[in-house]
């Protein structure tokens, strides 16, 4: 699923998506995903990718590798990791 967020600049939007990555505290209510309460769990366990207006990639890495460098290690197979690559580049 892709969800796309648009509106001014200061209307935290950029808030809102750290929320749901879990990189920022929810002051109150819940946060949930796919029918599952997420707002206690860790960042790394909620399967939500962002990229930031700065975003750093690795430059000795090509594109691919650099997508694929999360998967990776959280200890993906390589098999999957290439699906997964392949059907994010594709979008």
């Amino acid at each position: 699923e892709f969800i796309v967020m648009v509106g001014p600049s200061g209307c935290e939007k950029s808030t809102l998506l750290r929320m749901v990555a879990g990189l920022e505290r929810a002051t109150s209510g819940d946060i949930w995903i796919d029918g599952k309460r997420v707002t206690e769990m860790e960042p790394k366990d909620r399967g939500i990718a962002m990229v930031f207006q700065n975003y750093a990639l690795y430059p000795h890495m090509s594109v691919e590798e650099n997508m694929a460098w999360g998967l990776k290690i959280r200890g993906m197979g390589k098999q999957q990791i290439a699906e997964r690559v392949k059907e994010a580049a594709r979008i």
